[in-house]
């Protein structure tokens, strides 16, 4: 992302969610629109903050004025239909609500389902609905809405989540039942939680387009705040939802303001220009924010996480010997350690961040010897001994995507490239603005089987290692469809089969037997390699607000921070 994730939530909707493309991936290039005006209140709240008190600020619960908030990119209309990043994810979760939502320590609970209940052999669930539940323009919600949703973001290739159901049935306003085609053990947790409802009378006029962000912004959901104004390229204007069924939220009118630098974020930060940054803070600037009096920083874990990706559509990383020995030329300890400052944790060659309870943890080997002869063994040989090997004749000199905004990716690769250069691969590092390597690593954020990179470091948020089904859509050789995400370059058929058992069946001690397998398949083949996870550090000014909510390995920026503390409660 780069806040890249993702993207999380194709699940695109879980993008951004999801998504974070190196960061998190960015809106699709567009020519800057002039500086606008931010809305009056806006700019009042600016002038009294950029008045630094001579004290640390007193903390407050419920601000009296705008919360000004600072995200790295553009994200497009907010609506489950299109937002880039992940945290695009989560601003549509400010405006629009799930059947389910996942609690701060991710516990599925009902939203505008009461209950979900599956059968017995998990082909079918009943569901029921909230009801006296309003659309922000004063329509009911009902059951329609929600079939007309699922249809809907599934055939605009938005919700691959949902792409076991056969069919969706009506039993009275609010009433479902939904018939799946095979067991989903996740159907609750990564297809009812991660599926963001539209009001069908807005949307029953706009088409949906298999691999094309719809453009419609909508503005009207169910959720806790209305999007009231829109300026493309600067900012989202957000107004409280006073009758939301959670309760009216604390923070009455919130300005969503785009910059893309983050030393210009951190900058707005410290004069009181901006009152929280909904990115986690560079491990390099969070030590001088920890002495600013006037900001705090919110850490907990973070399940953002960068892997290292090379081309497998283009030879020699085609071959998973060469992946291996690129892995084994990584010292991902000293990436943490001089990148993250320690504040951070590898990542085992299996992938999942060693705080969640599935992971195996297969220990990433730094061994550049091996690596050496590994590329030896494959024919990457240097044959005039000046220390670059030569592959088909010719010398290494892989090109390295990072984002130039990111001062993380600029350390990791600069790092990277000394490694990759010891064990004999010449490369040259290609840092530039994210919008351009989506266009090259993902083009329009449909993932294509040959993608226009050599390597590049990545960015994916919380959510494709938290959803554990997520594992299918880096991976499927269905590119653009099931494997929207799938930016390896890489159709590995065996792989397909072993990820579609695990997310298929209704045996729970089957789906962790899959689950082993498919991170021993992963820690073997490489169809990207593992680097680091990050700790979180979220950037606020507590004399603006200072009710934020931690939701577990992801952030501060998600619905809760804004509710009151009895919105989890309800039944």
């Amino acid at each position: 992302m780069k806040n890249k994730v993702s993207l999380l939530l194709s699940s695109l909707v879980l993008i951004s969610l999801l998504l974070a493309a190196c960061g998190s991936p960015a809106a699709t290039p567009t020519e800057a629109p002039a500086q606008t005006e931010a809305p009056a209140a806006t700019q009042a709240a600016t002038e009294a903050a950029t008045e630094a008190p001579t004290e640390a600020a007193t903390a407050t619960a419920e601000p009296t004025g705008p919360l000004t908030v600072l995200i790295d990119n553009d994200e497009g209309p907010i609506t489950p239909a299109n937002f880039n990043t992940f945290i695009g994810g989560w601003m549509v979760g400010w405006v629009y609500d799930a059947l389910y939502i996942q609690s701060p320590d991710l516990q599925p609970i009902p939203n505008l389902a009461t209950s979900a209940t599956p059968s017995a052999d998990g082909l079918t669930w009943d569901i029921k609905l909230r009801e006296g539940v309003k659309w922000h323009d004063g329509q009911p919600f009902t059951s329609k809405d929600v079939i007309f949703s699922y249809d809907f973001l599934v055939k605009a290739g938005r919700a691959n989540n949902l792409a076991a159901i056969e069919s969706t049935e009506a039993n009275g306003d609010y009433g479902l039942t939904i018939h799946l085609k095979n067991p989903q053990p996740f159907f609750l947790s990564e297809g009812l939680a991660a599926t963001y409802i539209l009001p069908e009378h807005i949307w029953k006029d706009q088409t949906a387009v298999s691999g094309e962000l719809s453009q419609f912004q909508g503005k009207v959901g169910t959720g806790a705040y209305k999007l009231v104004e829109v300026e493309p390229g600067q900012f989202y204007h957000f107004e409280a939802n006073p009758d939301y069924f959670r309760g009216e939220p604390r923070v009455k009118e919130m300005i969503a303001k785009i910059v893309k630098d983050r030393t210009q974020q951190f900058n707005q930060l410290r004069a009181g220009e901006a009152d929280a940054v909904l990115s986690s803070v560079p491990p390099s600037i969070a030590a001088d924010l920890q002495n600013n009096a006037d900001i705090k920083l919110a850490q907990g874990s973070d399940f953002f996480n960068y892997v290292f990706y090379t081309n497998g559509s283009r030879k020699p990383f085609d071959n998973p010997a060469i992946r291996q020995a690129i892995s084994k030329a990584i010292d991902t300890k000293t990436l943490v350690d001089v990148v993250t400052l320690g504040q951070g944790v590898q990542l085992p060659l299996s992938w999942y961040h060693p705080d969640l309870p599935w992971s195996t943890n297969i220990s990433h080997v730094f061994d550049p010897k091996a690596a050496a002869s590994d590329l030896e063994a494959a024919g990457l040989v240097d044959s005039d001994g000046d220390g670059i090997r030569e592959f088909n004749g010719k010398k290494t000199d892989f090109g390295m995507l990072c984002d130039v905004n990111s001062p993380v990716e600029i350390r990791a690769t600069e790092l990277i490239q000394g490694w990759l250069k010891d064990v004999g691969i010449g490369t040259h590092r290609i840092c530039q603005d994210i919008d351009l390597s989506v266009s090259q690593i993902w083009p329009n954020f449909v993932a294509v089987a040959k993608p226009d990179y050599d390597m590049a470091i990545w960015g994916w948020s919380a959510v494709p290692q938290a959803r554990r089904g997520f594992v299918q859509f880096l991976t499927n050789c269905a590119f653009g469809g099931i494997g929207w995400g799938n930016l390896t370059g890489i159709c590995d058929k065996k792989f397909d089969d072993l990820v579609a058992q695990f997310v298929s069946n209704a045996d729970p001690s089957k789906t962790e037997e899959l689950s082993k397998q498919i991170q021993e398949s992963i820690a073997t083949n490489l169809p990207f390699i593992p680097l680091m996870s990050p700790g979180g550090n979220f950037a606020y000014r507590p004399a603006a607000y200072d009710g934020w909510v931690y939701m577990k390995g992801t952030g501060i920026m998600t619905i809760w921070s804004f509710l009151p503390a009895s919105a989890q409660n309800i039944p």
